[in-house]
């Protein structure tokens, strides 16, 4: 089992705009959401509004993540699998660095969903198991 990206994978999730992120609910029901995450080192930061996403990590905080992209030819696609588990940081120093980088990679969420702690949650999940294809 892999713990790490390799240097190509950290390049091709710390660029890509959007994944999937999968939690289970407090049925045990599985729920897959896009996000739009930001890499920092060893974990991924998501911004969270209020909502079953966050109430399904509270109740269970591991999840998995999906980097991909499509393209006709089969022979070039790409693809990352990430499970971890997720923490929710809710203010802090902590936050605002969360907020620096998500701001810095979506500059569209000042002006049209501001983060804002309180309201805002940060999910980062510890990357622990990574599979890949296409790599």
């Amino acid at each position: 089992m892999r713990a790490e990206l390799t240097e190509d994978e950290a390049r091709f999730v710390g660029a890509e705009r959007v994944a999937r992120l999968a939690v289970v609910d407090r049925e045990g029901a599985p729920r897959v959401a896009p996000i739009c995450p930001v890499l920092d080192g060893d974990t991924i930061l998501v911004a969270s509004d209020p909502g079953a996403k966050l109430d399904s990590l509270r109740g269970e905080p591991r999840c998995a993540l999906v980097f991909d992209t499509y393209v006709e030819d089969w022979n070039l696609l790409h693809q990352v699998r990430i499970r971890g588990t997720a923490r929710l940081i809710e203010g802090g120093p902590e936050w605002d660095r969360a907020k620096r980088l998500l701001d810095e990679k979506y500059p569209q969420y000042e002006p049209q969903a501001p983060l804002r702690p309180g309201r805002t949650s940060i999910i980062a999940l510890r990357i622990e198991h990574v599979t890949s294809e296409g790599f």
